[in-house]
């Protein structure tokens, strides 16, 4: 994609580009959350913590980040359903709400619209062992389905992506792009040392080992280039399209009517990827321009103005800081959208492609696990949920460093002290 294509997310097609930041920054290539608006403030904070770089006002920021543009994806993601929906079914939709993976499997399996064999074979065997599907698993989702003579039929689920997973999520980019570099600069030094531990597969570039000393020299590299604030400059933003996404329910062929639905909702098609073999479906990313109107019309959640009110805000400022925060953002943000019929979705549900077993084997088979990886998934997850902790107001000194090494009982007790966990272990002094 190019950079033209990159920036026409931020602009609706029909005006010229008027982007203004409350934030505003001139960041390198870095992590870019799509489904978020302030995406260049948000890449230049999370860039210069890498960097060991707070700044004091960054609570106040991530405070804005996280809350506002959680409250912002909560609005535009049911309005963008809707309509979408609406189009394709011309039906009385009637939505519910899934707190849960469970709530949203019950909800899917109780209202079957296809009596294919293996679709009974699955919902049976859902319904006889429950617990092995995952059902606890925390969920911000929708689920839609028309109203007709036959009774309800299920069309569509929303989803936003929770906190902690976005979190992880942007380490595991992260952890891609350095574990990328450090192969790239571990070549280089054996290629140019003369050696030949280099192993090379069919569909891959040649790769040095993790553990080899050609792979640790390059690891500290690295290291050292972090540490130095000389971190390699990434040509392309590391992009995160799926904060928002919507499971859309038709049939072979009819993707058709889903473009024109969408072109007629002014959202443009920016990716395209088909799924084939244990799960069959069309994956859409799009850009679509909320109305920032609608979304400002409606009140802010009691619970978020606690929180502001608790970190020095009334409540009249921190409503006019959202309505800053929103009509100051990019026009656009980027939608997943994945179609298939029922019967693959159900695949994907509590199938042989159940979404939960792909979430543990990209934590288990995540190639590189070295101590850049360890501290970069740390910190995301403290950043992250920094905002949420009681009693934080400044960020003078960040609890960890990319180029030093802990184990995980530090971290334990860094999080302990954020939220004010009393520790187990006694003090006899």
């Amino acid at each position: 994609m190019s950079p033209q294509e990159r920036d026409d997310v931020d602009a609706p097609p029909s005006s010229a580009n008027r982007r203004q930041y409350i934030f505003r920054v001139n960041t390198p290539g870095m992590i870019r959350i799509n489904g978020f608006v302030h995406r260049a403030a948000l890449c230049d904070l999370i860039r210069r913590w890498m960097l060991n770089r707070p700044e004091a006002t960054d609570r106040r920021r991530l405070l804005q980040l996280v809350y506002f543009n959680n409250i912002f994806v909560h609005r535009y993601l049911p309005l963008l359903s809707e309509a979408l929906l609406t189009r394709l079914h011309q039906c009385e939709l009637r939505v519910r709400r899934a707190p849960t993976k469970g709530n949203l499997k019950d909800q899917i399996v109780s209202h079957s619209p296809c009596p294919d064999a293996r679709v009974a074979q699955l919902i049976d065997a859902y319904r006889r062992n429950p617990g092995q599907y995952f059902r606890e698993t925390p969920f911000q989702g929708m689920v839609y389905f028309c109203a007709g003579e036959g009774g309800e039929a299920y069309v569509a689920s929303s989803r936003i992506k929770r906190v902690r997973r976005l979190a992880e999520k942007t380490a595991r980019r992260l952890v891609d792009w350095i574990y990328g570099e450090i192969q790239r600069q571990a070549r280089s030094m054996t290629l140019s040392g003369g050696s030949s531990a280099l192993s090379v597969s069919a569909d891959s570039e040649p790769s040095v080992a993790p553990g080899t000393e050609g792979f640790r020299r390059a690891e500290k590299q690295i290291l050292d280039q972090l540490r130095d604030e000389h971190p390699p400059r990434l040509v392309e933003y590391l992009e995160i399209n799926d904060v928002a996404g919507i499971k859309c329910i038709l049939e072979a062929g009819e993707e058709a009517r889903l473009q024109q639905a969408l072109q007629e909702l002014g959202c443009r098609i920016v990716e395209r990827e088909y799924h084939v073999g244990d799960y069959t479906a069309t994956n859409l990313v799009v850009d679509y321009y909320p109305d920032k109107d609608h979304v400002l019309s409606l009140p802010l959640p009691d619970q978020v103005i606690r929180v502001f009110v608790a970190h020095g805000m009334s409540e009249n400022e921190t409503r006019r800081a959202f309505e800053q925060f929103v009509r100051e953002g990019e026009a656009g943000v980027r939608v997943e959208i994945i179609v298939s019929d029922y019967a693959q979705m159900l695949e994907s549900e509590i199938g042989r492609c159940m979404h939960e077993e792909r979430i543990i084997r990209q934590r288990l088979d995540q190639e590189y696990r070295g101590q850049l990886a360890v501290n970069l998934e740390f910190l995301m997850e403290y950043l992250f949920m920094l905002p949420a902790a009681p009693g934080v107001e400044d960020v003078e000194t960040l609890p960890i460093r990319l180029w030093d090494r802990y184990l995980p009982d530090y971290f334990d007790e860094v999080k302990r002290a954020l939220f004010n966990i009393p520790s187990v272990e006694l003090n006899a002094l």
